[in-house]
């Protein structure tokens, strides 16, 4: 009969192969709210560019409505992919789907530019187009029940690097959009802001945005989402309405930067095992 030893081991290489081969529900409700991002972010791109979306009345400021929180959400998302016991790496169809969006994306500038505008309703062809290639997987994987959560997970502080960078990320946004009529300092703001995402990225310390994704709690991802679809939404109403004024943008601001900020001081997840390296498979989308 086998030793406990042996037992022992054979239980350990049972676990690492479910956590390498299952997706987690919590996962891919995560990588299909991304997916649901990134096709927002591909409609209002799309239709600035359109002969309706008069990008010149914006003076073009509505991309660093979106920008930010896109380049933000993939280093986060990678981290709670860790949190969550997601070890996916993209197949080549994924990247294949990435290259080709890539491609649609300098053809609808180039048409902007050149040929003076094409209609609106591309955009909602570009929405329901990125929804489909980039939410199927997690759409899949919801369906057929997913895996179980690989760690349970108890409610703690967040450590006082991610509640930095909380803080931060909360006033970012709000300078971002109150700043949107502008363009000088909104653009400032903008690239101060990826310079930081950019050194942050990459940290494996408590302030590094893998390290916050992984420590973030179900409040801090809600407000995460919520001031990102309040971005996406006013960059929309900019371009297609009159209705965004300087005030208005400056009292979205206040609040998507107050709510924001106020979650850094509720309790996240506590500290169960993050290793310092991110999850091994990046954000899909």
């Amino acid at each position: 009969m086998p030793n406990a030893e042996a037992v022992m081991a054979l239980r350990v290489v049972e676990d690492v192969r479910e956590r390498v081969s299952g997706v987690p529900r919590r996962h891919a409700v995560m990588q299909l709210l991304y997916a649901v991002m990134v096709s927002a972010y591909m409609a209002v791109f799309v239709y600035t560019g359109s002969a309706e979306g008069d990008a010149d009345r914006s003076g073009g400021t509505t991309m660093a409505l979106l920008l930010p929180p896109l380049v933000l959400s993939s280093a986060l998302v990678e981290g709670a992919a860790q949190r969550f016991g997601g070890r996916l790496r993209a197949a080549r169809r994924y990247w294949m789907a990435a290259v080709a969006f890539g491609v649609m994306l300098v053809i609808f500038l180039l048409w902007s530019v050149i040929g003076g505008g094409y209609p609106w309703w591309l955009s909602l062809v570009s929405l329901f187009a990125t929804l489909v290639v980039f939410g199927a997987r997690p759409v899949g994987v919801l369906l057929r029940g997913g895996a179980e959560a690989a760690r349970a997970t108890v409610s703690a502080p967040l450590p006082r690097g991610s509640r930095v960078t909380t803080v931060v990320i909360g006033l970012v946004f709000g300078a971002i959009c109150a700043t949107l009529f502008l363009p000088v300092a909104v653009w400032g703001t903008m690239m101060a802001s990826m310079v930081l995402m950019l050194i942050s990225a990459g940290a494996t310390s408590t302030w590094g945005l893998r390290s916050t994704g992984w420590y973030w709690g179900t409040t801090q991802w809600c407000a995460f989402g919520i001031s990102t679809g309040a971005m996406f939404l006013l960059a929309a109403l900019t371009i297609a309405t009159e209705l965004i004024s300087p005030v208005v943008s400056a009292s979205t601001g206040a609040v998507i930067a107050a709510s924001v900020v106020v979650t850094a001081f509720l309790p996240g997840r506590g500290d169960d095992g993050y290793d310092g390296e991110g999850a091994d498979g990046a954000s899909e989308a």
